[in-house]
This record gives structure tokens, C-alpha cells and sequence, in this order.
């Protein structure tokens, strides 16, 4: 139930965002604010004693960069820039958090994808200063302004949640349980941010007059991306740790990376892989879920 409504509230909040892109748009400094809320809210629920990693997370780990470095390289050597940092924004987008909740419907294992979430997390934050200058092409910008840039971006939507977290945690420890509590909030500051991403995402490609023409590579690559995600984290994870794995490279917090690629030093047009990225991501997590409620009738008929 919560995930269909999570999905149903995703399609409003792109249509929204799109519609009244005009004025939304000019809120678009409370994204920062609405990115590092919610973040704040996950991490400081998170149970730090059940963080378990495994050699399987540094596997995970060096195979969520290996994707993001694959997709831009190749589709950048076939003559492709736009399309190519388009889909580095799909591949390089860290875990979920929302990941554990769907592996908890599959019946997976929670603790496992927890500990990768995580792990993600502080792997994107210490390696896209480093990679993100490569794929973006501003020419008015050198490698180290980029990555100035991109670090400040990450620490104010990443790093400062984490610290605030962690200072709630010893000055107020029953701020554990605000997860929980706060699960209604949660899900309206997640609509509150994908409805701002949407809007201002509308206005940047309307401002640079792209065809549809344009964003369809944009779209297929995004499914494609999402596609080889699902199916390369079943096989790598296969037996024991398919479905967990699975979730590990197909489900994005894609609210990062769509906060990034919505910089000045971006380019407009790559913005549209990760929104689809989204909506695909949801779709296949939405069928996941439908064919193993099945698959629980069955067996218990």
C-alpha cells in the first residue's frame, strides 16, 4: 500500500511541478533545505549496531562505479557527451534509502541492503568531486572549480544531515525512533522535493528549447540503465543475495543526483535521464512486488 502510494504521489508530483513549473520554480532554494530533511530524518532513525558489511558491499560498491564509469565512457566514445553524462547521472545515483522497505516486502534480507544503503552513501560523497568534474562539459570552468562546486553541493545535502544526525543521536537518543514517527512527514517532504526537482528540471529544458526528439535517447537510456542495474545486481548477488542486490544497483536515490544535475555547470538536457530514471525504477520495484505477493498466495493457497 505504501509503495503504490508512493508511486501514485510521484506521477502528481512530476505532473504538478511540470504544469506550474512557472511558479514553483522560484522556490527552488528550499531544495537544499527539503533534500537535507529528509536525509536528516533517515539517518538519524538508522541502527548503527546492525550495520554488518560484507565482502558482497565492497563488491556492490566498486560495481556502482564500474556502471556509472561504463555507461559514460562508452556512449561518450560513440560521439555522445550529453547523453553520456545523462546516464552517469542515472548509474552513480547512490542506493536508496528507500531500498530496505521494498527488500523488507520481497522477504530479503534488511540488514544487508541497510549496510549497502549506507556504504553508497559515503561512497558517493567521496568519490563524485572527484569523477563529476570529468563527465560535465562547461568549458568556462576548470576540473578543480567543478569540483569545488560539486563538493560544497554534496556536503550541504549529505554531510550536514549525517552530522546533524549524529549530534540528535547523543544529545537526545529516543530521536532513534522519529523514523518511524515521522513516516507521514517523510513521505510529504519526498513529494515536497520531487515536486520542486520537476519544476525546476520543466523550466530548464523549456528554457533551452529541446525536441522531444532530443529527450528521447535521453529516456531509452534511462530504462536501459535501470534495466542492466536490476538484472546485473541479480546475477552478482545470485544465489543467496539476488533480490538484495538487486535493489542495490537498480533503486537510486536519484534526488541526489537530479539536486546536482541541476546545477549551473550541468547541462540541461542530461537532466532528463535521471527524472525517467525515477519513474522506471518505480515501475520495476512496483512489479517486484506484485509478482512475489503472488508467489505468497500461491504458496500459502
Amino acid at each position: 500500500m505504501i509503495q503504490r502510494l508512493r508511486s501514485i504521489c510521484m506521477v502528481l508530483a512530476f505532473v504538478v511541478g511540470g504544469f506550474f513549473h512557472d511558479a514553483i520554480d522560484d522556490f527552488q532554494i528550499l531544495l537544499p533545505i527539503g533534500i537535507g530533511l529528509m536525509l536528516s530524518i533517515t539517518f538519524v532513525s538508522l541502527d548503527t549496531t546492525r550495520l554488518k558489511p560484507q565482502r558482497m558491499h565492497l563488491w556492490l560498491m566498486l560495481a556502482l562505479q564500474v556502471f556509472a564509469l561504463a555507461f559514460w565512457g562508452v556512449t561518450r566514445m560513440l560521439g555522445y557527451p550529453i547523453l553520456a553524462e545523462g546516464l552517469y547521472y542515472c548509474a552513480a545515483a547512490p542506493i536508496a534509502s528507500a531500498s530496505p522497505v521494498i527488500i523488507n516486502l520481497l522477504r530479503g534480507d534488511v540488514e544487508f541492503s541497510t549496510t549497502a544503503m549506507v556504504m553508497s552513501q559515503v561512497v558517493f560523497s567521496l568519490v563524485t568531486p572527484f569523477l563529476l568534474p570529468l563527465v560535465v562539459h562547461d568549458p568556462s570552468l576548470s576540473y578543480l572549480e567543478i569540483a569545488r562546486q560539486v563538493a560544497e553541493q554534496i556536503a550541504s545535502i549529505l554531510l550536514a544531515p549525517a552530522l546533524i544526525s549524529l549530534v540528535l543521536r547523543r544529545v537526545y537518543p529516543p530521536s532513534i525512533h522519529w523514523g518511524a514517527k515521522l513516516r507521514d512527514f517523510s513521505l510529504g517532504v519526498w513529494i515536497f522535493n520531487l515536486t520542486l526537482i520537476s519544476a525546476v528540471g520543466t523550466t530548464r529544458v523549456l528554457n533551452m528549447g529541446y525536441s522531444w526528439g532530443d529527450m528521447l535517447p535521453m529516456v531509452l537510456g534511462a530504462a536501459l540503465v535501470c534495466l542492466t542495474g536490476f538484472i546485473g545486481g541479480y546475477w552478482l548477488g545470485y544465489p543467496k543475495l539476488k533480490r538484495e542486490c538487486s535493489q542495490a544497483l537498480g533503486q537510486k536515490n536519484t534526488v541526489l543526483t537530479l539536486f546536482i544535475a541541476g546545477q549551473s555547470f550541468a547541462t540541461p538536457l542530461a537532466y532528463v535521464a535521471p527524472v525517467f530514471y525515477v519513474f522506471f525504477h518505480n515501475m520495476a520495484n512496483a512489479i517486484q512486488i506484485t509478482l512475489s505477493n503472488r508467489e505468497k498466495k500461491k504458496r500459502t493457497a
